[in-house]
């Protein structure tokens, strides 16, 4: 039942998106979308990252279709938590897009392919204030690469060195890489 209202108000809200790669989950229309019992800005990094993921591919969906289908089966207390960063190998698989989950930090730096989505806890160490953060994002020829929506109240894309600038100081959970060019 809140997923299915979510949904019609998110819905709604889909043709204020800007164009393109979404950052800044705690702004603008961004913030007004809905997730369990909270908004955006609280719990809807995974969706937003999904979502770019899917752009960067070239094969875009809606945010609030995505929102929908993976809270049905990926929610954590209503959304408190957000969502089980482990389901989101599962929404991709579904959907036909060619990730490999990574579960490794070494793993993922050795080989992180073109484009993909990361967890990781937001600070240096597992403490209790600690929380998870999912950022999708593309690897530049030369080495570089540039992470959107890195920041809740951040609405620009952030852009390092390497794949180790951008996520080696932080606790690695989860990766899904892919390899595939944009369609």
């Amino acid at each position: 039942m809140l997923g299915k209202r979510n949904y019609f108000n998110n819905r709604k809200l889909d043709a204020l998106l800007p164009k393109g790669l979404l950052n800044g989950q705690g702004m603008g229309t961004l913030a007004r979308f809905r997730y369990g019992l909270f908004s955006f800005g609280w719990c809807g990094c995974e969706i937003i990252a999904t979502y770019n993921l899917l752009q960067m591919l070239g094969r875009p969906e809606k945010l609030s279709r995505i929102a929908r289908e993976i809270y049905r089966y990926g929610h954590v207390l209503l959304g408190f938590f957000g969502t089980n960063v482990y389901v989101l190998s599962y929404y991709l698989k579904r959907h036909g897009i060619p990730a490999r989950t990574v579960y490794r930090k070494r793993a993922f730096f050795r080989d992180p392919g073109t484009c993909g989505v990361v967890s990781f806890w937001t600070k240096p160490k597992r403490v209790l204030t600690s929380s998870v953060h999912t950022v999708a994002y593309r690897t530049q020829e030369g080495g570089g690469v540039t992470v959107y929506n890195r920041f809740n109240n951040r609405d620009c894309a952030y852009h390092f060195a390497s794949i180790e600038d951008a996520f080696g100081k932080y606790p690695f959970i989860v990766a899904n890489i892919c390899t595939e060019k944009k369609a």
